[in-house]
């Protein structure tokens, strides 16, 4: 919070935006990485049950799952790398 409260105060900044996101991001980065962790887990068990191929329709779950990913903070920058 200290870097936050820095921050507010230089608010001016041109660089204020993207300082704040990435301080936010790293006060957060240890619930992102859980909350990633648990998106990863309940995807691959959706996806085991998909493939069991017993007529049944996963495919709200498969792209519901797939917008979590998309929406956690740095999702983006990994896509980009590989």
């Amino acid at each position: 919070m200290d870097v936050l409260r820095r921050l507010v105060k230089e608010a001016d900044d041109p660089n204020y935006v993207v300082l704040a996101e990435r301080a936010i991001y790293d006060y957060l980065k240890v619930e992102i990485d859980t909350l990633k962790a648990a998106i990863e887990r309940i995807g691959t068990a959706i996806d085991q049950e998909a493939a069991k191929g017993q007529g049944e329709d996963w495919s709200l779950m498969v792209g519901y799952v797939q917008s979590c990913r998309e929406k956690l903070p740095g999702a983006i920058e990994e896509w980009q790398k590989e």
